[in-house]
């Protein structure tokens, strides 16, 4: 029975684990799954993790007791034809082989498992195109009398156009970003964008005076699509300030040629 029930648990949990490990690895990076407010089957990226978390356990546990339960065989793997105990048999020279191919060829960077790590990426930076950049971490979790704050805005002034703009009457100063979006049905991001857009038309003045975090990963197209910044005008400012870029180019690799930082490339985008 106990072999039965250890089998089954081990596939079990061995399936759901690896939904969970899959999922996990198209989610957006966490502080922009949590600024979209992202879900996925109706469950949100942290109780994903969890999922993973307790299932993966349950698994470990399964696959030790089914070990144990199946010893012999496991053994049996290891004698030659002589019947005697040899660790290192064929088999297991090849599985060890296997297994630092994979682990070092990580480290270093080695195919195809860089490729699984940049397709892994390029998902992610996709979600920034779709979900937008919060200024600063767990953005959606402020109110809003420190998010206009933290943005240089006056957040009587941020509230009054948001009701303007069509939000609901109940919301207040304190009331936090994340609520505010979902009250109206719509995400932190458009929240951002609506509140910016009622300061000034011109969306390289309403960026926030600190760059927001991850901003050297950052792509220059994940950055204007995050600000609402025309493209052909981030690249003429920069070129104006001898700063080369293209859209496919992350702020640390545009900083790079010019001999800057990120943060001083950020600076120079902002700049009037």
């Amino acid at each position: 029975m106990l072999r039965k029930v250890s089998s089954l648990t081990s596939f079990l949990s061995f399936i759901i684990t690896l939904v969970t490990s899959v999922v996990l690895y198209i989610v957006p990076q966490g502080r922009i799954a949590y600024w979209a407010d992202w879900h996925f089957m109706g469950l949100s990226k942290e109780q994903w993790g969890d999922i993973h978390i307790t299932v993966g356990t349950l698994f470990i546990v399964a696959l030790l007791i089914h070990i144990w339960l199946n010893w012999k065989p496991i053994m049996a793997y290891m004698k030659n034809q002589a019947k005697e105990l040899v660790v290192m048999t064929k088999p297991m020279i090849i599985s060890v082989v296997i297994t630092l191919f994979v682990t070092v060829g990580t480290l270093f960077g080695l195919p195809p498992m860089q490729q699984l790590l940049d397709f892994g990426a390029s998902i992610k930076s996709a979600a920034i195109e779709t979900y937008g950049n919060p200024p600063y971490g767990h953005a959606e979790l402020s109110p809003l009398k420190k998010f206009a704050g933290y943005l240089g805005f006056d957040a009587k002034e941020a509230l009054a156009a948001l009701h303007k703009a069509g939000y609901d009457a109940s919301i207040t100063v304190n009331t936090e970003i994340r609520e505010i979006a979902r009250l109206k049905g719509v995400s932190p991001q458009q929240v951002y964008n609506d509140i910016r857009a009622a300061f000034t038309s011109d969306p390289f003045a309403t960026m926030p005076p600190s760059p927001p975090e991850g901003t050297g990963k950052l792509k220059l197209s994940d950055l204007c699509t995050s600000f609402g910044l025309p493209m052909d005008e981030a690249i003429a400012k920069l070129a104006k300030k001898g700063i080369e870029a293209s859209p496919d180019m992350s702020l640390k690799a545009i900083g790079k040629k010019s001999n800057m930082n990120p943060h001083e490339v950020y600076k120079a985008l902002r700049a009037e």
